[in-house]
């Protein structure tokens, strides 16, 4: 099943496909009941030729559509510039590839316009040139081809202003057939109600093919007038954006001497880079080292840190144990010095020991 959002998107994308689902919508109002009357049922539904030229209809409609959104979208960025200023001493033709890389940036919706298209298409020719020399005569020339390609993008709607007048004929021989068909010459009487209907149907077809025809010519003319006037705008704007943006060479010895001096100023311009590039590579380097001696030293400082507590903490211990060792010899020592005053002062110990 076909779900509304996924058919929206395709809708949106192909026109043909939109003009079949207007052409279904509006025969489902018809069928509904909500788009009725005389008209509608003589000019629209009398016959299968109309449905077939009323789906036609829809569809170079929507044709005509996209293109002239198309046409008015496109024409709201033709007022911002796109590549930036030029250069002072203008871009080099090796400057191509950075301005291709700027188009590249731009969003979505702007790489399949003109002006990108053109934009791109020129810039491209002189890359692969190596030179702006035959640029305006590029440009010409890419003009004509959007010119081509305009009228190109018209030939399903003229085929169909075409085909419709067609089918409105062949609605009309179908009509006087059936007209002719239905007609008895001895009985013209009763015959004449269906001689009618058929002459209806051809009346009809023929007016229905008619109105759409000049319905799609006037729309096809108001479109073509506003894709012009674009193709005229994107002429201008390509040639603001990318006529005086490169260097010409002049021919002859001035030429050369031209080209060895821009030589000697790209030269001078990649030393100058490479000189940045090498200063940047030092200047990096000498922090790597910096940075390197101050993990060393850190790492040494907290290496003597650990071993001057390790040996501290030993000598403490070792002090200690000492300390301990003296405080009980000295301890047996006061002892020992006090039971002799307590025999010394003892009476009872000193009579024994005078007896």
């Amino acid at each position: 099943m076909i779900k509304p959002s996924n058919l929206y998107l395709a809708t949106a994308k192909s026109p043909i496909l939109l003009g079949v689902t207007a052409s279904a919508g509006f025969y489902a109002l018809v069928g509904y009941g909500v788009l009725s009357g005389q008209l509608i049922e003589q000019y629209f539904v009398s016959h299968p030729v109309e449905y077939v030229a009323t789906t036609m209809f829809f569809v170079a409609l929507a044709v005509l559509l996209f293109k002239v959104f198309d046409a008015l979208g496109q024409h709201q960025w033709l007022q911002k510039p796109v590549l930036g200023p030029t250069a002072r001493t203008g871009d080099l033709p090796g400057d191509c590839n950075a301005m291709l890389m700027q188009l590249d940036r731009l969003p979505a919706g702007r790489q399949g316009d003109c002006l990108t298209r053109r934009l791109r298409e020129a810039i491209e020719h002189v890359r692969r040139r190596g030179s702006a020399d035959s640029l305006d005569e590029q440009l010409k020339y890419l003009a004509d081809l959007d010119a081509e390609r305009l009228h190109s993008s018209f030939a399903l709607v003229r085929v169909i202003i075409w085909a419709i007048p067609i089918l409105g004929f062949l609605g009309t021989v179908i009509g006087i057939t059936m007209a002719i068909a239905n007609l008895t010459p001895g009985a013209v009487e009763d015959s004449l109600p269906q001689v009618i209907t058929g002459l209806s149907v051809a009346f009809a077809t023929t007016t229905q093919a008619l109105v759409l025809s000049i319905v799609l010519m006037f729309a096809q003319y108001y479109v073509d007038r506003k894709e012009s006037a674009l193709l005229a705008a994107v002429d201008d704007r390509a040639a603001a954006e990318l006529e005086g943006r490169f260097e010409i060479v002049p021919p002859g010895a001035d030429g050369q001497l031209f080209a060895i001096r821009r030589m000697a100023e790209t030269v001078v311009r990649m030393t100058e880079q490479l000189i940045c590039r090498q200063a940047e590579l030092w200047q990096a380097s000498i922090e790597e080292s910096n940075r390197r001696s101050a993990q060393l030293a850190k790492a040494a400082g907290e290496q003597l840190q650990n071993a001057l507590t390790g040996a501290l903490c030993e000598s403490l211990t070792l002090h200690a144990r000492q300390l301990a060792a003296a405080e009980q010899s000295a301890a047996e020592q006061s002892r020992m010095h006090w039971e002799q005053v307590q025999a010394h002062l003892d009476p009872s110990k000193r009579t024994t020991k005078a007896a």
